[in-house]
């Protein structure tokens, strides 16, 4: 009779622990519901901060690329006008030689100094820089 009594006993407690699990066990489960909850609350609230975020950032790049605007900070900061009348600069193959050197003094004086070698010099116009086939 005392092994059947400490059999008991022993499956009582086994009981209680079970039940005692399973209520633990319920709460942790009710309490990551609630953490869950609130980081999908936090995230919602940051993806609407977003959405904001980026129609305000897409207005402000709209406003930047108006071409009024573009076409002001051209004409204020860079002091780029579009010219009243057309500005030609014509380039002689075979320059003779007081030509070269009255092209140059021209140059020099604007700040550009041409080479020895160049193989073209230019005659008339505002200064331009020499490109290659841009």
């Amino acid at each position: 009779m005392n092994g059947l009594k400490l059999r008991g006993v022993i499956g009582l407690f086994f009981l209680v622990l079970t039940l005692a699990g399973v209520l633990v066990a319920h709460v942790w489960k009710q309490n990551a519901y609630v953490r869950m909850s609130m980081g999908q609350m936090r995230l919602i609230k940051q993806q609407s901060q977003l959405r904001n975020d980026i129609a305000l950032l897409e207005v402000s790049v709209g406003s930047l690329k108006k071409l009024s605007r573009i076409e002001a900070l051209a004409k204020g900061r860079f002091g780029l006008e579009y010219a009243k009348a057309a500005v030609l600069v014509y380039l002689d193959e075979t320059p003779s030689r007081g030509d070269a050197r009255e092209a140059e003094g021209r140059q020099a004086s604007a700040g550009f100094a041409v080479p020895e070698t160049s193989p073209k010099v230019m005659q008339a116009g505002k200064v331009a820089w020499p490109t290659n086939g841009l």
